[in-house]
């Protein structure tokens, strides 16, 4: 029995961190595109070196939780920043409201785009679900991770598995576009590795669950850049378009894929809101709070939130990252000193 829960205590873990990175654009497959394809070959230098940034976070935030012994992402903070963990959990809130917002306004327009259903239904059923799952802590939040992040992976191999062609796939690496790639796949990264960090200090997962997670996000990526190196696409969700190449049926499958995506993605980052601002009390008062503030940001509209504010986002997320690995650095020079002052 002791094993049985074990494996099933890895497997809630992983599939919560996973929920907390994968998010839309892997099922739609823009950031992706964005971020690796553009580099032909090289794509997969910068696939590498996202796959190294992800096990260096998790290897030292790991290490630094033991070594000083974080309970929480608030303890952590604190630790890091000091006095000035106040400023940086503002910031960190603009972020996740960002995100959360452009969930919620992703949500109307998609369903706006192909099912004609305006009047915010889709955002403001969405918030009702999230608002439940508030209520209810994060050992709800992990029980609906782990139902959709299966599903959602499953349908994103079997896409694009289906959608491969061998014959037009040429992944010769190549040093050219090299630093670029780099850059851009450790960019996509960080932006993608804040909305987990809270959430890794609500997991237990060891070091081999760790380097599983990131395999899996690496084969998702090149699963994705395969299909991107076999067809041409004509809208800003090209994984949704070549879903039709399977099937009318497969083709609302994903749409519903995508709907799980957004879902997850504005799970956690609420999930993350409410941890900020009261710091892990929920009610349905805590509740009411976070939804509300994601679906006044979202009346700003989709376009709008992807063409700018995601940008801020991007930036507060390269500049936290950064900061926190810096300030790491030094803390652990700093306790490596004293235990050598000390011996």
């Amino acid at each position: 029995m002791k094993g049985g829960s074990k494996i099933w205590s890895t497997l809630v873990d992983y599939f919560l961190i996973l929920s907390a990175i994968i998010g839309v654009g892997f099922a739609s497959g823009k950031e992706i595109y964005v971020f690796f394809f553009d580099f032909g070959g090289a794509s997969i230098l910068g696939l590498i070196a996202f796959a190294l940034l992800y096990l260096y976070l998790f290897f030292i935030i790991d290490y630094i939780k033991k070594k000083i012994t974080l309970n929480s992402y608030d303890e952590f903070n604190a630790m890091l920043f000091g006095k000035l963990c106040k400023i940086t959990n503002v910031v960190m809130l603009i972020n996740f409201t960002i995100t959360s917002a452009g969930m919620l306004a992703g949500a109307d327009y998609l369903f706006k785009t192909f099912f004609n259903i305006g009047y915010k239904i889709p955002s403001l059923v969405l918030s009702v679900f999230v608002c439940m799952l508030l209520i209810g802590g994060i050992n709800k939040i992990k029980l609906v991770s782990n139902c959709i992040i299966p599903i959602m992976i499953t349908v994103i191999v079997i896409n694009s598995f289906v959608n491969i062609t061998p014959s037009n796939v040429n992944l010769n690496i190549t040093l050219q576009n090299g630093g670029m790639a780099i850059y851009y796949g450790l960019l996509f990264g960080v932006n993608n590795f804040v909305a987990a960090l809270p959430i890794i200090f609500e997991t237990k997962l060891k070091s081999k669950g760790r380097i599983f997670v990131v395999l899996s996000i690496c084969l998702i990526i090149l699963l994705n850049i395969l299909v991107f190196a076999s067809n041409s696409f004509s809208t800003d969700m090209p994984m949704f378009e070549v879903s039709k190449n399977v099937s009318i049926l497969f083709y609302y499958i994903y749409f519903a894929t995508l709907i799980f995506a957004l879902f997850s993605t504005l799970m956690i980052c609420s999930y993350n809101m409410q941890e900020i601002v009261f710091k892990g009390k929920k009610s349905l008062f805590t509740a009411l709070v976070i939804v509300l503030i994601n679906m006044i940001l979202s009346q700003v509209g989709y376009s709008f939130i992807v063409k700018y504010l995601y940008v801020v986002s991007g930036i507060i997320s390269a500049v936290y990252i950064v900061s926190m690995i810096v300030l790491i650095a030094v803390k652990l020079i700093k306790l490596k000193s004293k235990e050598a002052e000390s011996n």
